[in-house]
């Protein structure tokens, strides 16, 4: 459910001052879509869902930094990433000296995904198979659009080792997709 952009002023205003029935309102109108971008960096739906209300802590403690010169859904996407990021740093290991070439190459499914699950939550489940450097950065940078440049700056790491990870999380994922709809045809 978006909100309506005629009361979304007001709503930030509410959030701003503490208003509970504001922030509800912001929450119930927002949750469903960053519990989405929530999903792609955590393991499963319970670290999701920490994710999630951790981010939503954030959010509503900064909300005096939101200039309302971007949409709110853009600011609050933004908030959201940066906090998935301090809980992986917090609770996974983020490796990128070390390739993970056997965890690459063991990513299977027991059953046909495709026929389980619709094809967009197939796709998140397998973005969370990936080893956390390489599901970090393809998410980075497919998802939320982050330049090369920005997500070194964010993780602290060289953009060539980036690069790498971003190009093994895409050749692997294309390999097991071209895998699934050969088999599906």
């Amino acid at each position: 459910m978006a909100l309506n952009p005629d009361i979304i002023g007001s709503i930030i205003k509410g959030c701003i001052k503490g208003d509970r029935q504001a922030q509800y309102t912001l929450y119930n109108g927002y949750k469903i879509y960053l519990f989405g971008v929530c999903m792609r960096y955590a393991r499963h739906r319970q670290e999701a869902q920490d994710m999630l209300q951790e981010g939503f802590i954030l959010i509503f403690r900064d909300m005096k930094s939101f200039s309302g010169k971007s949409n709110i859904k853009t600011w609050m996407n933004r908030v959201m990433v940066n906090s998935c990021l301090m809980h992986i740093r917090k609770f996974r290991k983020i490796e990128f000296s070390d390739i993970e070439n056997d965890r690459l190459e063991n990513i299977h499914f027991t059953k046909d995904v495709f026929q389980e699950m619709d094809r967009a939550n197939a796709i998140i489940h397998l973005i969370q198979q990936l080893p956390v450097a390489h599901q970090t950065v393809f998410n980075l940078r497919a998802m939320e659009g982050y330049s090369f440049k920005e997500i070194s700056q964010q993780l602290d790491i060289n953009e060539a080792t980036l690069r790498s990870h971003y190009a093994r999380a895409r050749k692997q994922l294309q390999k097991f997709l071209d895998k699934e709809f050969k088999g599906n045809e």
